[in-house]
């Protein structure tokens, strides 16, 4: 049942005026004169009109209100987010090496009618090096990616398709890439173009268990045994699940010099190029490491300007006639990304609203898209002395949606921009590597409104079994491509118990996987995300999927010459694809525990363009399934299934009519 909300804008100007001169009489017989000419009429339609102001507004919700309500909810407008990029640079021959320091300032012309401004995100080197050639160097043999690595729109397997450990990627170099720098920054590009984006529920705690080694050889001549590793102070791909940029510190013991690199190759490249490998030291990939690209010389940009001790200016008609409450104050950039703040040279904090503040409290509170910040009144939060100088001693402006520059827009560095040793940095060739993309305007109470309507509708409590499904397969920073929930009466459990949930998780794989499983830091991020949304009383516990396995034996008619093994080929990836626990069975993934008919497996060898017809089919399934006298193959509810094995005898000719059905035997 519903509460009623009443009206309390039901009355209007003309009836408060009518009902006071109906009063009238009662407290003045000697007013007579109703007409508007009269001075006391005339104050009348003055409160009446003042009246009516005021009852209108009990009625009307204006953005404050709006943005308690947000509050209430957990919730508020977003601040806006800033574009970044990446960016190539290289400097002539007599200026390297040349540090670029984080934060050095660019500028950016993009047809429109103001330059944008973007800051490096981190500091790097300049030293001439490139990347000369990648070379994937696995136990099944290498390959050379260097086409590749070049070509706009190629992108190749570095590790292989099923990366085990001691398989590798060696990125040649040419030049020296640590002359005169501490460290060598590796960029990674990760196509990803084809693949579903990761869950966005929550923050991520994914944490790979895969583990990589990145390495130096310390002898050209026989590099066998003289690999050494890197200490990598930061690996921005996530032990390359994705994207980024892997920073190696310079070894103590780095002398090329004394490698003999100069006279002996490796991975069949020229003498000179010096080496560096990833080395797979323990598997897992659910996805294989698929590259664009790898690059020297790169760091990111992002749409900011630092301001650093702006004296703001008051806003004028901020003042309150008691007390001077409600100060305002304007940056000269906006928006405003962050804030630091100081009156009269002591620091106050920046707070969401001045609620839970107090009078002596020295909060403030910052309009991230109008650029404005603002003090308490006394009551809520302290009030700053109208003299006090108010600074910012550290701010950070964006453009919002402005700053997502197109990849045609010109970039320099900023005018008088140096070096860390001071050198000017006018003749640095700064390179985009695509759009800067990312930026966005600060949210509207109205855009933050239908997206929290919109967030309510999707789960949010892991409480039934759907919700469960979605919250796993909504885990942040993984990309799951099914999840199922079965309900187990636990082991040792009282009598009456509730039963465990067992989320049975199947990784996103690439067509043709075999029995995708998810590594344990996949798992572990599917689990810590079910605990942390799963009622306290339940018992959820995600894991890996089972799968039975299968041995088929077919006889098939074919009319068309053929190799013996392109047909058997042809026909158990017909038979995986038609499996396949993600992209199978009508692309939605093969059913958990689903039976497999005899007749459809037989239907789909038929389908395979080599195949006339099947004039025999035998399927046998060891573990835990079983084969009925039909041929059906009946498995766990909670089991998939995993073509181990296919044997295709060829028959020449036409078929007899008892095979005209062609579909098992």
């Amino acid at each position: 049942m519903g509460l009623d909300v009443p009206e309390l804008d039901d009355t209007d100007y003309e009836t408060l005026l009518d009902e006071a001169q109906k009063l009238l009489p009662a407290y003045s017989e000697e007013w007579t004169n109703y007409n508007p000419q009269d001075p006391g009429i005339t104050v009348m339609e003055t409160l009446a009109w003042l009246a009516d102001s005021y009852i209108y507004q009990l009625d009307s919700v204006t953005d404050d209100h709006r943005r308690k309500y947000l509050g209430l909810m957990g919730e508020r407008p977003r601040p806006p987010a800033v574009a970044s990029t990446r960016l190539s640079l290289s400097a002539p021959p007599d200026l390297t090496p040349l540090r670029v320091e984080a934060g050095t300032r660019l500028t950016v012309v993009d047809g429109s009618d103001t330059e944008k401004t973007f800051e490096t995100d981190e500091g790097i080197v300049l030293t001439g090096a490139s990347v000369a050639g990648v070379v994937g160097d696995r136990r099944d043999g290498r390959t050379d990616h260097s086409h590749a690595n070049e070509t706009e729109g190629m992108f190749y397997r570095p590790l292989g398709a099923v990366p085990e450990p001691g398989d590798a990627m060696a990125v040649g170099i040419d030049g020296d890439p640590f002359d005169g720098a501490d460290a060598l920054s590796v960029t990674v590009d990760f196509r990803d173009e084809d693949l579903p984006d990761p869950g966005s529920h929550g923050e991520s705690t994914f944490d790979p268990s895969v583990s990589l080694v990145w390495e130096y050889p310390t002898d050209y001549a026989d590099p066998a045994g003289s690999w050494e590793p890197f200490d990598v102070v930061r690996d921005g791909t996530d032990e390359l699940y994705g994207g980024g940029t892997v920073t190696l510190a310079a070894p103590e013991t780095w002398d090329p010099g004394a490698w003999s690199v100069d006279d002996d190759a490796l991975f069949g490249h020229p003498e000179g190029v010096i080496w560096v490998r990833c080395r797979v030291e323990r598997g897992g990939y659910e996805v294989p490491p698929r590259v664009d690209a790898v690059h020297l010389g790169e760091v990111s940009a992002s749409n900011r300007r630092t301001v650093e001790g702006e004296p703001l200016a008051r806003l004028r008609g901020s003042d309150s006639p008691e007390h001077l409450t409600a100060q305002r104050y304007r940056f000269e950039y906006a928006p405003v990304v962050e804030a630091e703040i100081s009156v009269d040279g002591e620091r106050w904090m920046e707070v969401a609203d001045f609620d839970a503040s107090g009078p002596t409290d020295t909060h403030y509170v910052v309009d991230a898209a109008a650029g404005t910040v603002e003090f308490g009144d006394g009551v809520n939060g302290a009030v700053p002395d109208p003299d006090a100088r108010v600074v910012a001693e550290r701010y950070v402006a964006a453009d919002g949606a402005d700053g997502n520059v197109p990849g045609s827009a010109t970039w320099r560095f900023a005018e008088e921009t140096t070096a860390a040793d001071g050198t000017h940095l006018e003749d640095v060739t700064v390179r985009p590597r695509g759009a800067a993309t990312g930026g966005s305007d600060a949210e509207s109470v109205a855009a933050a409104f239908r997206r929290v309507r919109r967030d309510r509708k999707t789960p949010d409590r892991a409480v039934t079994s759907d919700d469960m499904a979605h919250l796993a397969r909504e885990t942040p920073g993984i990309r799951v491509g099914r999840a199922e929930v079965f309900l187990r009466d636990r082991e040792g459990a009282t009598a009456g118990a509730p039963p465990e949930a067992r989320v049975v998780v199947v990784p996103y794989a690439p067509e043709g996987t075999r029995r995708p499983t998810p590594s344990e830091g996949f798992l572990d991020a599917v689990q810590a995300h079910l605990d942390e949304h799963r009622l306290l009383t339940d018992r959820v516990r995600a894991v890996v999927p089972t799968y039975v396995g299968i041995d088929v034996e077919l006889a098939v008619r074919t009319s068309e010459w053929r190799p013996g093994p392109g047909i058997e080929d042809d026909v158990a990836a017909a038979i995986r694809a038609y499996l396949d626990p993600v992209h199978g069975f009508e692309r939605e993934g093969w059913p958990f525990g689903r039976t497999l008919p005899a007749e459809e497996l037989a239907a789909v060898v038929a389908d395979v363009d080599a195949v006339d017809s099947v004039a025999g089919l035998s399927v046998s399934a060891p573990g835990n399934a079983r084969v009925d006298p039909d041929g059906n193959v009946r498995i766990d509810e909670a089991a998939l299934f995993d073509l181990s094995s296919v044997e295709v005898e060829r028959r020449t000719g036409s078929r007899p009519d008892d095979e005209a059905g062609g579909r098992r035997r």
